[in-house]
């Protein structure tokens, strides 16, 4: 039995919509509005007479108190995310479409017995999740033969759930016997959740995350070519060696012959960001700070996506900060908890964009989320207090 218990996505808002998705669950199973009650058939989603109403009644009723159990759980630990990233309306909207369009899954692939549960809704939103943050980390209690705590990235967890549901459904259909699970409306929330995430994202609906299943991809991508390129005798630290060229578009098949070209005299992008990397590499390496900050500002003009070591990327931003180049560092900053989440100090990190973001930038409103980031997370008093202090000046500036 694996149980998740959280994840390591800090979230900038109260997911109060999820919350009351959780409540409303529970307590209408506290209410005998359970499998154990037969008051609860005509809220069934029944696939021989569907109602429009049952495609939402029936998301909220659950069989046994096991059922419930693991649903609010799944729920929780992943909802919750999915409501800060989304905003509540816009949630509200795409759990109860989740919970429909399940429904719908249901009855045309496999729908004989009237259903029950919030599983498809649910399952609709691991499908978004594992497109938006399938690099989070998530805490999973395992229990066997003994108990034990591991963590994995969501996008094993959840993807993971995705193929046995698959697998299941694929195996209901064909002998017939479903064990009393619906697998074929978890499939199909999946589906939808995987559908509207990849929309948003591709459509830039939502703001962009370093750690979203399009920029993984991307980052996939560009490490491939990177590697084709040393594979063809480039040397990342000299700036030297051939580049094998891209093929001829065209229907021919002819086979050319490639050019060997120096990459230092090379223009293209991606020639010139490896150069930049790499005299950034150097300078850190020299401790020659503010040839690395300058190299690294040219860097990110040419790749906006751009992330250093993780060492020389808060160096550089440290640096940025130290020439007052304020709005160069609060990105330099950003981009380095985006990239690296599970990094120890990262309460110092949000103290530092909370200070530039009210005292030089003038930006309270992300002032006050990365201030109360830091007073949450920061165990040295002297930098709690100060952020507190910091936190009160910028609430007090917000209500005048």
């Amino acid at each position: 039995m694996f149980i998740p218990v959280r994840t390591d996505y800090r979230m900038k808002r109260r997911p109060w919509v999820n919350y009351a998705l959780v409540v409303a669950n529970v307590a209408i199973f506290l209410m005998g509005y359970n499998g154990g009650n037969e008051r609860i058939d005509p809220y069934l989603l029944n696939p021989d007479a569907p109602q429009l109403v049952q495609f939402f009644t029936s998301v909220f009723l659950h069989a046994t108190g096991q059922h419930i159990f693991f649903n609010m759980v799944f729920l929780w630990v992943f909802g919750n995310v999915l409501n800060d990233r989304l905003g509540h309306v816009a949630y509200l909207a795409f759990y109860l479409a989740g919970g429909l369009l399940a429904g719908v899954g249901y009855i045309l692939f496999s729908g004989h017995a009237p259903v029950l549960g919030a599983s498809g809704a649910i399952s609709a939103v691991t499908g978004a999740y594992l497109v938006l943050v399938p690099g989070a980390r998530v805490r999973v209690l395992m229990i066997l033969y003994f108990i034990t705590w591991f963590d994995v990235s969501s996008l094993l967890f959840v993807g993971f759930h995705f193929l046995t549901d698959l697998v299941m459904t694929l195996a209901t259909n064909w002998t017939g016997v479903s064990g009393g699970v619906a697998y074929a409306a978890h499939l199909s929330g999946s589906v939808y959740g995987l559908a509207v995430g990849f929309g948003l994202v591709a459509a830039r609906l939502l703001p962009r995350d370093e750690m979203d299943l399009l920029s993984l991809l991307h980052h996939v991508r560009r490490r491939q070519r990177y590697r084709r390129i040393v594979s063809d005798g480039y040397n990342p630290w000299q700036g030297t060696g051939p580049v094998r060229q891209p093929p001829r578009a065209g229907p021919s098949r002819r086979r050319v012959e490639a050019r060997t070209l120096e990459l230092v005299h090379s223009d293209t992008p991606p020639a010139r960001e490896l150069a930049l990397r790499r005299e950034i590499a150097v300078a850190c390496s020299r401790h020659d700070m503010p040839t690395a900050a300058a190299k690294y500002l040219q860097l990110v003009q040419i790749a906006d996506d751009a992330v250093l070591s993780r060492q020389n990327q808060l160096d550089v931003a440290n640096q940025l900060m130290a020439d007052e180049q304020h709005p160069a560092a609060a990105d330099a900053y950003e981009r380095f908890l985006k990239h690296y989440r599970n990094y120890e100090h990262t309460a110092d990190i949000q103290l530092m964009l909370g200070l530039l973001y009210g005292r030089y930038l003038h930006q309270d409103d992300q002032a006050e989320q990365f201030l109360q980031r830091a007073v949450d997370g920061l165990a040295d008093d002297r930098k709690t207090e100060m952020a507190r202090q910091e936190l009160e000046a910028v609430r007090h500036r917000r209500r005048r």
